[in-house]
Parts: structure tokens; C-alpha cells; sequence
């Protein structure tokens, strides 16, 4: 009986000094860390006022390049021709090093983008969740649109090889050309078929409307087959189907219709649309065609 008066005792003073340390952790967040987030907050205002001042002053070029001047020879600080002068005002206040005037510049260029003035900055950090949040979402949004970008060079340049690539069949039309429907933002026209059971010959019964949103959304799927494809003498590659939602017999059916061989096939494919798109974006995000 004595030992379990022990043992809870004990516990009891384990549970007590963990009390004692969550208060002293409040009290420190809310005496040093909140405190000092405000107060960094602040200072940033005070620069984003600086920028103001620099920018609406009638010698502004004269006064960015003694900046320039002053931060080279006074905090060996080099600057480039085009940097921007929130950053050149950052790097003067701060003389910090490059992540961390990244950081700061990167949150007055969202303030400021947004029309953000100085004197509203504080709010508008708060109100974002802090300087981490306004830094990762403008870097998301910024990744989110180099990868737009890249998606549609990989679809251009698709297109571009689809258009010269020797033809799988042909199909007759010309009895109807006079009433075929075309547009200018379609480089393909698009037929729905059936497959007869007894003669096994492709029969068109239907000719779609022209329409810019299913050829992307064909390139879109071309491309991911082929992405997948690219691994198809892996052991990823049922794994790689799973995801994408694939038939692994289908998939294959598919290169095998589109004349993919095998994987270094679809390789070769993707290797030859990845120059041009690649070189729109610099650097490039994570490519589409991660296998390539």
C-alpha cells in the first residue's frame, strides 16, 4: 500500500512539474517570441516606408545608385544591375545575408504587389499568418506557374510532333468536307469510332464539335501515358499505372498502337520534347516527364 502511495506521488509530481514547464513555455512564447515577431514586423514596416521614401523622391536614380555604392563599400555587399529596390533597400537596413534579405524582400515585393502601404504592412503579415506564409505561398504560386508554363510547351511541342508523325490509318470524308466543322485553336479533328465485331474495321460515327479544352485535355493524358510508359520495363511500373489510374494491358496496348516499342522508345519521346520546353522556363521546375 505504501509503495502505491509512492508511485502516485511520484506521478503526481511528474504532472505537476509539466504544468509548471507549460506556463514557463506560454510566458516565454508570449514574452519573447510573439514580442519579437511584432517587433520584426516592424522594422520591416519601417524599411517598406523607406522604399516609399526612395521611390517617390525626384533624384530616385541618383539615390539607388549611391545605395548600390554604399552597400559595396561599406558591406562589400555586390548588387546586380537588375535588382530590384525593395531588396536594395533590405540589404542597406539589414546587411544580412543572402537568405535572409531574400526572405525580407520577398515579403515587401507581396505587400507591395498587393498595394500594400508601409503603414499597413503589420496587419497585412498578421493577417497572413507571418513572414514563413507570405514567403512560401508567393513561392508556390510562382512554382505553380512555371510548371503552367511548362506543361504547355510540353503540349505545343506534342503537338508539333503528332502533326508530322506518319499516319496509323486513314479515313475518308470527303463526301461530308463541305459541313465539317473547324476552328482556328484546333490543330486536330476529332472522330468518335467504333469498332465493327465481325469485319473489325474502325467505323466513324460521330464527328465532335471543335473544342481548344478536350485537345488539351488529350495532350494532357498523351503525356502522362507516355511519362508512364517511360518506365515500363520497371518494377514501378504497375505502381506508376495504380496512380495514374491505368490498366497496365491497356497501357501497353496503347504504345504498342502508337508505335512506342518498348521504354527506351517512349524515352527517346520524351527526351525530344523536353529542349524547347525547357528552355522557356529557367530554371525549370520539376519536369512533367520526371522518367525523361
Amino acid at each position: 500500500m505504501k509503495t502505491k502511495t509512492i508511485k502516485i506521488d511520484i506521478n503526481q509530481a511528474i504532472i505537476t512539474y509539466a504544468d509548471t514547464l507549460a506556463e514557463r513555455h506560454a510566458s516565454y512564447v508570449s514574452e519573447f517570441v510573439t514580442r519579437a515577431n511584432t517587433e520584426l514586423y516592424e522594422i520591416l514596416a519601417e524599411i517598406h516606408k523607406l522604399y516609399e521614401q526612395v521611390e517617390s523622391s525626384k533624384q530616385r536614380d541618383k539615390l539607388v545608385k549611391k545605395i548600390r555604392q554604399r552597400l559595396k563599400s561599406s558591406h562589400n555587399i555586390k548588387t546586380q544591375t537588375n535588382t530590384k529596390t525593395a531588396t536594395l533597400v533590405v540589404k542597406l537596413v539589414t546587411r544580412a545575408n543572402r537568405k535572409t534579405s531574400h526572405v525580407y524582400s520577398r515579403v515587401l515585393e507581396v505587400a507591395i504587389a498587393a498595394g500594400v502601404k508601409s503603414d499597413g504592412l503589420v496587419e497585412f503579415i498578421k493577417l497572413k499568418g507571418g513572414i514563413d506564409k507570405v514567403r512560401m505561398a508567393v513561392n508556390s504560386a510562382e512554382a505553380i506557374s512555371q510548371h503552367k508554363t511548362l506543361i504547355k510547351h510540353y503540349q505545343h511541342q506534342l503537338r508539333n510532333q503528332l502533326a508530322q508523325k506518319s499516319a496509323i490509318g486513314t479515313v475518308d470524308l470527303s463526301a461530308i468536307k463541305s459541313t465539317l466543322p473547324s476552328a482556328c485553336d484546333v490543330e486536330f479533328e476529332h472522330l468518335l469510332c467504333r469498332v465493327n465485331p465481325v469485319t473489325h474495321a474502325h467505323e466513324v460515327v460521330g464527328y465532335m464539335y471543335p473544342s481548344s479544352a478536350l485537345e488539351t485535355q488529350a495532350m494532357n493524358e498523351y503525356l502522362t501515358m507516355l511519362d508512364v510508359a517511360c518506365n515500363s520495363e520497371h518494377g514501378s511500373f504497375y505502381d506508376r499505372c495504380k496512380l495514374h489510374g491505368l490498366n497496365v494491358d491497356l497501357l501497353l496496348r496503347w504504345m504498342q498502337a502508337n508505335g512506342i516499342k518498348d521504354e527506351a522508345a517512349a524515352r527517346a519521346i520524351a527526351l525530344s520534347l523536353k529542349p524547347a520546353a525547357n528552355s522557356a522556363a529557367e530554371p525549370p521546375p520539376a519536369v512533367l516527364l520526371k522518367a525523361a
